[in-house]
């Protein structure tokens, strides 16, 4: 049964790490160019002793036809005024001025394992010397995780659920990450 590893944590994952189970798994998180700066951001979870890390994705405008939830993701959003919005920022119009900004989506069915020394965790504390654009991001993250800890137990139970149902029937979903194939790579590391 997936568990919290200690408290909600961000984390960001080596890149020699990531094409490695990609190579064995194709729906793995990776991008061989144009991602060297970007982190992966995930929630480190834990089942029986076995690690794992739940990805979050920047939002983009497929997210906008997403539903708030469903049983392999969530969209992670904040509730926010129209005139708030810049032309960057992924959002959908509700009513009056008010819109639903998407900041994130959390992909369960993308979670894969992970071993120790091939993660760091991710500082969201705002600090002084923090250039602006640290800042920024630091509070889009303490947004997500604030957002992530009201639904953290939801998702503990579809991370349970997809995973034992896998790993019972040998069955990987469409767009699943294979997690028997990713377990046989991280063993063999």
């Amino acid at each position: 049964m997936f568990s919290l590893e200690g408290n909600l944590t961000f984390i960001n994952i080596d890149w020699n790490y990531l094409k490695k189970l990609h190579e064995a798994c194709s729906e793995v998180y990776y991008k061989p160019r144009g991602y060297d700066n970007k982190p992966y951001i995930g929630i480190l979870i834990n089942n029986s002793g076995r690690k794992y890390v739940i990805p979050l994705t920047s939002a983009k405008e497929k997210h906008k036809a997403w539903k708030n939830v469903n049983k392999e993701c969530y969209l992670i959003y904040e509730m926010a005024k129209r005139n708030d919005m810049r032309d960057s920022d992924i959002w959908v119009e509700l009513e009056s001025d008010n819109v639903k900004h998407i900041l994130s989506a959390m992909d369960i069915k993308k979670m894969i394992p992970i071993i120790d020394g091939v993660y760091s965790r991710v500082n969201i504390n705002p600090e002084d010397t923090d250039s602006d654009d640290i800042k920024k991001y630091k509070s889009l993250l303490n947004k997500e995780y604030s957002f992530c800890l009201k639904i953290i137990n939801e998702v503990m139970e579809k991370a349970d659920k997809l995973y034992n149902k896998q790993m019972s029937t040998g069955k990987v979903a469409k767009f699943c990450c294979d997690f028997r194939a990713l377990e046989e790579v991280v063993d063999s590391i």
